[in-house]
């Protein structure tokens, strides 16, 4: 898929590193006491855009087939965001491990950057309680989008 692929808003200021880019309104309700975008809203933005990739970049059937969870996650709040400003989310999988992924993501108003971070994804088996390797259809999935190394070699002796 190229960079000016439908998924990425053609007048999106967000870094081209980011091939999957959505652009999200802010609604009132996510608005706090002093009239600005909450905190953990940043990061329902961030999910709403992660939960759109894997069913458009992967082709997981939310909610059913949704089987990452988070381990980890990081966000630098730049800029207050108000009602009724578009933001565009930029996501995308950076590295792929055996069970884990490496993700990023920007949020920007127009050309300002308002929130940036990442985290660590890791494929689940629910049942079992652990890790699961992640599914070789969906590492080639992005592997071919975001057009990073899709398989993890083991080292000799680990």
């Amino acid at each position: 898929m190229s960079i000016s692929s439908p998924s990425r808003p053609a007048d999106s200021h967000v870094d081209p590193v980011f091939r999957y880019v959505r652009r999200v309104e802010v609604r009132f309700r996510d608005l706090d006491a002093l009239g600005h975008v909450n905190h953990v809203v940043y990061l329902s933005y961030v999910e709403q855009v992660r939960t759109l990739y894997f069913q458009e970049v992967l082709g997981i059937d939310v909610p059913v087939g949704l089987t990452w969870v988070i381990a980890r996650v990081t966000c630098e709040y730049l800029l207050p965001l108000a009602f009724a400003e578009n933001v565009d989310v930029g996501w995308r999988i950076s590295r792929l491990g055996r069970a884990s992924a490496d993700y990023e993501f920007v949020l920007m108003r127009g050309p300002e950057v308002v929130g940036r971070g990442g985290g660590v994804l890791v494929n689940s088996d629910a049942r079992a309680a652990r890790s699961a390797q992640i599914p070789d259809g969906w590492r080639a999935a992005v592997a071919t989008f975001e057009g990073i190394a899709p398989l993890v070699r083991r080292r000799v002796g680990s």
